[in-house]
């Protein structure tokens, strides 16, 4: 990776374009957990890969490129939820339904799964189960210490026991 990433510093964009595609699952992933609407993930996708290409130069160490650009994805999500401070209605209609039991959690997707946690909870949680950094790699990308990471990790799965008790058994 840290090839392309020096080929894309040097004005190469078919390099830029693959080191995105390698990635563009776990940036997808984290932007879900923050934004629901489908159009406004495409948006804030985008705008993060025209900031990183425009700033791709000012990175100093390349083999950090990936936790570079998702602190990027993450600043663009926060600034996005703050701007129009973002709850969408469907998101609140699918918090209901598995509240009311409505939802058959057997084949609920990950994100609708932890749609309840608030939206720290949710991304930790997505970074740490869903793509499988680890607890260091996380504290990385959100610049948060370690142990914050490990502690807001063991209250969200204590949120989901609560939440979900008796549910699958």
């Amino acid at each position: 990776m840290e090839e392309l990433v020096e080929r894309a510093k040097n004005n190469d964009s078919d390099a830029f374009t693959h080191l995105i595609l390698n990635i563009e699952r776990d940036l997808y992933c984290i932007a879900k957990t923050k934004i629901e609407n489908e159009n406004d993930i495409d948006d804030i996708m985008q705008e993060t890969m025209i900031i990183a290409f425009l700033n791709l130069k000012k990175l100093k160490n390349n083999s950090v490129f990936k936790t570079w650009i998702i602190r990027i994805l993450i600043n663009n999500c926060n600034k996005f939820y703050k701007r129009k401070k973002y709850r969408s209605l469907d998101e609140e209609k699918e918090i209901e339904k598995i509240s009311s039991g409505e939802m058959d959690l057997s084949n609920i997707e990950f994100n609708d799964f932890i749609s309840f946690l608030n939206k720290d909870e949710r991304t930790i949680l997505t970074l740490f189960y869903y793509l499988g950094y680890t607890t260091k790699e996380i504290s990385k990308i959100l610049n948060k210490r370690e142990g914050t990471i490990c502690s807001k990790i063991s209250r969200a799965k204590t949120k989901i026991k609560e939440k979900y008790k008796g549910e699958f058994y």
